[in-house]
């Protein structure tokens, strides 16, 4: 007589077989849910790494005094010697690649977080290995987030394609500044993290926070010897410029941040 013969078995072989029937499907839910699971891992595993790498950000101390939003931005153009001196390789924090930095200019930039970019799923060689976040700020009169919510709209992107990095902005006709104002009041940032706790510490980054960042304009230069081409790339030394012919391609400010304030907290 078998045990799993629903018709000759006796009450305990019958609950002996459905305990069985019960854990053979358990095991198979599990094995099934750590397949997809370790599917899911391997596809994503960059983002996973990066926020394992990047998603704790340990503050170095904090400021009670407010970020000055309303001060424009203070920059101190380096000599021809100190730009010489202050030249360094720069090893990114997400892969092997190094770049050259040449500080143009000491650097701060304090206002309002108008538009933040990090989604960055398409990586090249050379930009993307260094400037890992994009920051549009504001500042003066327009540091304002009902200004913002009013009349002006921001996003920044990046052009999938060629890789260009941009912030947009439009504003209504009715906006109680000009033109001129508000372009020379909002600023495109490639912010360059000096260290793993700045990546982590800019990652915390909302909308509308009051923000600070302190560091050098850089121009960049890589090598790529699978290309065997040599890539450069040069800041905006002015927050006025606004086209492409300008010295920063677009006018968007490369920044290797030292030190960075997000709200009360600070970064190192």
């Amino acid at each position: 007589m078998k045990e799993d013969n629903f018709y000759f078995s006796t009450t305990a072989g019958i609950e002996a077989k459905l305990e069985r029937d019960i854990l053979a499907h358990e095991d198979k839910v599990i094995t099934i849910g750590l397949v997809v699971a370790l599917i899911l891992m391997y596809l994503f595993r960059g983002v996973i790494f990066y926020w394992l790498k990047f998603g704790i950000a340990i503050p170095q101390g904090y400021e009670i005094r407010p970020i000055p939003v309303m001060e424009e931005p203070i920059q101190t153009d380096y000599t021809d010697e100190e730009k010489e001196r202050k030249i360094f390789t720069y090893t990114s924090l997400i892969n092997s690649h190094q770049i050259t930095m040449m500080p143009q200019a000491h650097y701060v930039l304090s206002g309002k977080a108008v538009a933040i970019n990090h989604d960055f799923w398409f990586i090249t060689e050379f930009f993307d290995s260094a400037a890992l976040y994009d920051l549009g700020t504001a500042w003066g009169k327009i540091a304002d987030k009902k200004m913002f919510k009013k009349y002006i709209r921001t996003y920044s992107q990046k052009v999938e394609m060629t890789g260009a990095r941009r912030l947009n902005w439009r504003w209504r006709s009715d906006v109680p500044y000009s033109g001129n104002y508000i372009a020379s009041h909002i600023s495109h940032s490639h912010i360059i993290p000096a260290n793993r706790n700045i990546m982590a510490g800019l990652l915390t980054i909302k909308l509308w926070d009051n923000v600070q960042i302190e560091g050098e304009l850089v121009d960049m230069e890589y090598y790529s010897q699978k290309r065997n081409y040599r890539y450069e790339y040069y800041t905006s030394l002015s927050r006025t410029d606004s086209d492409a012919d300008s010295r920063g391609s677009g006018a968007c400010e490369a920044v290797y941040v030292t030190k960075l304030r997000v709200g009360n907290r600070i970064y190192q």
